[in-house]
Order: structure tokens, then C-alpha cells, then sequence
């Protein structure tokens, strides 16, 4: 049974280097169409790891009129402090906003033509961690009536909009996965068809001297499985250049964002899951073509 086997593979690696430009292209095609779910997912892990950190940094940020000194703004954000719900606050005086402000937006020349710091005073308030969103609502609200306050903003609101948007986008893109893993299989199995076309004659004679279906089946099913280990090898080393090529772009979102991005464009757990849902598939792509056509091929 072993050197049965080990025929089936050789007769499939034949077929394969026989058309080597024929297979290149239908690996390649096989590659780009395990490399674009993994990409994506590759990417929103990165966006959920991102989010996560910044949903555990919830910030109420309360602008102050212009005419709240610096001294009125620290007694206020001690007032502040003693609200139930409020974990702790931080006073932000103008002159640390404007500081800030060139540090980051690279305005540095043009801030220097101001008469005057445009910028207000303003507290960052850290809710406790037992606050849910509808307290937090409701110390917003609080907070929004106050004389001293000109603008109250929720910093974790947009981050619950992009947390939506992650979620719609994981799901797209596990559609887009199961879409694809349907397209490999029918891929595979169109090839797998043409392999029994063109070797028509040589199953008849096979069936005369008595080969039997499994015999007979072995090959193909080997060359599904090539060509789906090749298509996820091929695929993994697109994913691992393209998240090499964003590796740049994403380091200075790290460095804007003060935070870190753990991103292994040659990830080893990738391969290790991409290989097996590869070669699966084309596996599934071969037995759902081969017992079909083989049924049809009998010798007269």
C-alpha cells in the first residue's frame, strides 16, 4: 500500500512540472485566493488589538470657556474628582495644549505666528471602570451643564463606531473567506476534470488489465492536494510581503498613537493554518470531480 502511494505521488508531481507554466498560474490563482481573507483577517486582528487598547483608556474630555484661568480650571478638576463614577482627572492648561499640539502636527513655524494661544484650558476625566456607557452618558450630560464647561466630548464613542465597523468587516470578511474556499474547490476540481480528459484513454486501458477505482483515483487526489499545499505556500508568502510592505505605514501609526502593533508579517501560525485549509481543499475539490468523471469512463 505505501509504494502505492508513493507511485500516486510521483505520477501527480509528473503532471504537475509536465505543464509547469499551466500550473504556475493555477497555483498563483489558488495563492491569491487564500491570500485575501488572510490579509484582511490578518489586519482587522490588528485593528482589534488596537481598539481593544484604547476601549480600556475611556476618556471624558471637558473643554472650558477662554475665560476659566488656569487656577479656576485646577479647583474645578478637583470639584470634578469627587463626582461619583469619576476615577480620577487631569488638568490640561492651554499652554500644555499648545505644546502638544506642535509637537504633533508639525505646525511648529506657524504657531509662532499667533498673537495669542487660541487653545483652552481643559480636563480629561477617567470614569471608573464599573462605569458602564449609560453612566458615563449621564456624567457627560453633568458635566455639559456647568458654567465653566464649553465642550464636553466622550473620546470612547468613536472607538465604539470603529469597534462596529470592525465587526462588520470580520464578518465580510469570513464571508469573503467561505466564497473563496468555494471558488478553490471549484477551481481544483475544473483542473483535476481536464487531467481525466486528457488521460481518457489511459484510464480505459487501466480498467481492462484490471486497475481498480482506487488505484485509479489515487493520483488525482494527490494532485488536488499539491496543488492546494502549493496554493496556501504561495498564498502565505503573498500575505507575509504584503504586511512586510504595511509594516512601515503602521509603525508610524504606532508612533502616533503611543502604542504598540505586534505584526509578524512571516508568521509561523499562519502557515500552519493556511497549509492544512489549503491542502484540505484541494483535496475536497479532487473527490467531488474525480468520482464523477471516473464513473463515466468505462471501457467499450
Amino acid at each position: 500500500m505505501f509504494e502505492q502511494h508513493k507511485r500516486a505521488i510521483r505520477i501527480a508531481l509528473g503532471d504537475l512540472f509536465q505543464r509547469p507554466l499551466a500550473s504556475l498560474m493555477t497555483v498563483l490563482v489558488l495563492a491569491i485566493a487564500l491570500a485575501l481573507p488572510a490579509t484582511l483577517l490578518a489586519l482587522l486582528n490588528l485593528g482589534e488589538q488596537l481598539t481593544s487598547e484604547w476601549s480600556h483608556e475611556r476618556t471624558v474630555t471637558m473643554f472650558l470657556k477662554a475665560d476659566v484661568d488656569a487656577e479656576a480650571a485646577l479647583l474645578l478638576s478637583a470639584t470634578i474628582e469627587e463626582i461619583e463614577g469619576v476615577d480620577s482627572t487631569e488638568l490640561r492648561t492651554s499652554a500644555d495644549a499648545l505644546a502638544e499640539f506642535r509637537l504633533y502636527s508639525g505646525f511648529g513655524d506657524a504657531l509662532d505666528a499667533l498673537d495669542e494661544n487660541p487653545l483652552p484650558n481643559h480636563i480629561l476625566i477617567h470614569p471608573s471602570e464599573i462605569s458602564d456607557n449609560d453612566a458615563i452618558g449621564e456624567l457627560v450630560s453633568h458635566l455639559a451643564t456647568l458654567p465653566e464647561s464649553d465642550l464636553v466630548e466622550y473620546d470612547q464613542a468613536w472607538v465604539e463606531r470603529l469597534n462596529s465597523f470592525t465587526e462588520t468587516a470580520r464578518r465580510f470578511a469570513d464571508a469573503l473567506a467561505l466564497a473563496l474556499a468555494i471558488a478553490v474547490v471549484m477551481i481544483i476540481g475544473n483542473t483535476i476534470r481536464l487531467e481525466i480528459a486528457t488521460r481518457h484513454s489511459e484510464i480505459e486501458i487501466t480498467r481492462l488489465v484490471g486497475g481498480t477505482d482506487g488505484f485509479i483515483r489515487r493520483p488525482f487526489l494527490y494532485t488536488g492536494m499539491l496543488y492546494g499545499f502549493s496554493g496556501a505556500l504561495l498564498g502565505w508568502l503573498l500575505v507575509s510581503l504584503l504586511l512586510l510592505f504595511l509594516k512601515s505605514p503602521l509603525h508610524d501609526l504606532e508612533i502616533l498613537y503611543a502604542t504598540s502593533l505586534p505584526l509578524n508579517p512571516f508568521d509561523l501560525q499562519r502557515l500552519a493554518i493556511l497549509l492544512p485549509a489549503g491542502t484540505l481543499l484541494g483535496m475536497a475539490g479532487a473527490v467531488l470531480t474525480v468520482g464523477r468523471h471516473l464513473a463515466t469512463i468505462q471501457p467499450e
